[in-house]
This record gives structure tokens, C-alpha cells and sequence, in this order.
């Protein structure tokens, strides 16, 4: 298809295709690119992350084309793909913003944003019927957003559909460092390990901008990805952890 198009993935949740995979510029070709408004009860219509500048105009197309006016725009990280169309979206909508603490978008490297956010979110923050929750690595400020009501969590990047990496569509994995040039090692293994704190949360769906989205048992898989062995998403010492401080003395004195 062509975008802009959009899809109601669940009532009241329009996943807006602004890129198919073979168009836009070279650099991000080869992935369907969205972004997601919300229309539920009891909170305002929101908007979940923009777009790269060059394909703003596609988002906004494709959000009117819903019918639905956003009056709230949450950015999950500040990558360009995600709040690359800040200034325009702020600019065409009547919207009150939102941004991780640990990433205000008008000093990032990279985005051409000149507008200041109205807020700063962290944490457990509560937005509307969302909260914020901080899974570090994939970006300084990278955060999901979930609504436990309805069952959905808009994950960003925190993870991405499994499907990106040429396995069966509808499981979650985490962001491979190839997909950022900009993080080192050290933060994809935060990424990784961060996700822990999503176990707190139950959610049927994961929204995600990159593979497919997850329709059925999302946090139920998410914790089986994440604790593929009992120590590894806790603080208690595991082989696997890529530091190895805690375990007893001797312990791996045969197993090498």
C-alpha cells in the first residue's frame, strides 16, 4: 500500500502507516514506519510519537484522515523516526506535550526541534490513562506507555516485534544495536535487561513501530523472553548476566 493509511487496530486505537517499506528516504526504507493515536474513554485523544521532517506531512494526513484531533502528543525517545516531526505535529494541532526527562528535545543531537516540551515525564509517571515506564538503553530516555485498563502498552522501541528478525511473527524481542549506531555495547545490554521493569505490568497487546504488534499473552511472552532462566531478571547472580560478580567462589572452576 501507499501511505499515508491507517488501521483500527483495536476500537479506538488507529495504528497511522506515514512510511511503507519501499518508500521514504534510503536510510529507513525497507520498514513500515507508524506511529498511534488513542480515542478511549475517560482521557483525550492522544498521539504516540511523529515521524522523520520529510515524512510529516504523510503522519498528518494519515491522523486526519481518522477523524480524530489529538489534544496530547507523548514522544517515547528521541530518535528521528520517533520525534524527528515534533515541531509540525505541535504546529497543526492544539496538543499538550510530553517527553522522557532524560531526553528534552530541544538540545538532542540530530533533531531539528526548536519547540520546548510542555512536560517531562519519568518513571512511573502518570499520563492520562498511561504510565510511563523508564526501559533505558535503546535510548538515554526510551520508555513504554501502558494502560493496564484497556491492556495495551505502546512500547516505542523498548522492544520490537520478532518478525524484524526473520522469526514467526507475534513474540517480542529487544532492539539490536544495529538499528543505532549511536549506542555502544554496554547499552544494549541495559536495553535488554531494563525490560525487566515491564514485568510489573499486565497487557494483552504491544504496539510496536518496528515487526508486527502482539495481539495475544504480550506480557506473558515478554517475561518468558525476559526470564529465560530464573536469576537472570532478578538481582540474584546467573551465568548469563554479563557480569558474573556474585556467584560463589569456585562455582565455575569446572565448567570451563
Amino acid at each position: 500500500m501507499v501511505a499515508p493509511y491507517y488501521t483500527e487496530v483495536v476500537p479506538g486505537v488507529y495504528e497511522i502507516t506515514w512510511q511503507d517499506r519501499d518508500e521514504g528516504p534510503p536510510f529507513i526504507r525497507g520498514d513500515r514506519r507508524r506511529s498511534y493515536l488513542f480515542d478511549l474513554p475517560d482521557d483525550v485523544p492522544t498521539l504516540v510519537d511523529t515521524c522523520v521532517p520529510t515524512r510529516a506531512r504523510h503522519l498528518i494526513d494519515g491522523i486526519e484522515s481518522t477523524g480524530v484531533d489529538p489534544q496530547r502528543l507523548i514522544i517515547t525517545h528521541r530518535h528521528l523516526d520517533h520525534a524527528g516531526a515534533f515541531d509540525t505535529v505541535v504546529d497543526r494541532f492544539d496538543v499538550e506535550t510530553w517527553v522522557p526527562e532524560q531526553e528534552p528535545l530541544v538540545d538532542a543531537d540530530r533533531l531539528n526541534v526548536t519547540t520546548p516540551a510542555d512536560n517531562l515525564y519519568g518513571h512511573e509517571d502518570r499520563i492520562g490513562r498511561f504510565v510511563a515506564v523508564h526501559v533505558g538503553g535503546h535510548s538515554p530516555g526510551s520508555s513504554a506507555l501502558v494502560d493496564e485498563k484497556a491492556g495495551i502498552a505502546a512500547c516505542g522501541d523498548v522492544v520490537s516485534g520478532s518478525d524484524r528478525r526473520g522469526l514467526p511473527a507475534g513474540y517480542l524481542v529487544h532492539p539490536p544495536q544495529s538499528t543505532n549506531m549511536y549506542v555502544s555495547p554496554a547499552d544494549v545490554v541495559d536495553a535488554e535487561e531494563n525490560l525487566v521493569r515491564l514485568l510489573d505490568y499486565d497487557f494483552e497487546i504491544a504496539l510496536v513501530h518496528h515487526g508486527s504488534n502482539v495481539f495475544e499473552n504480550a506480557s506473558q511472552k515478554l517475561e518468558r523472553y525476559v526470564s529465560f532462566e530464573p536469576n537472570y531478571a532478578s538481582d540474584e547472580p546467573s551465568l548469563h548476566r554479563p557480569s558474573r560478580e556474585g556467584l560463589p567462589e569456585g562455582v565455575l572452576d569446572d565448567a570451563f
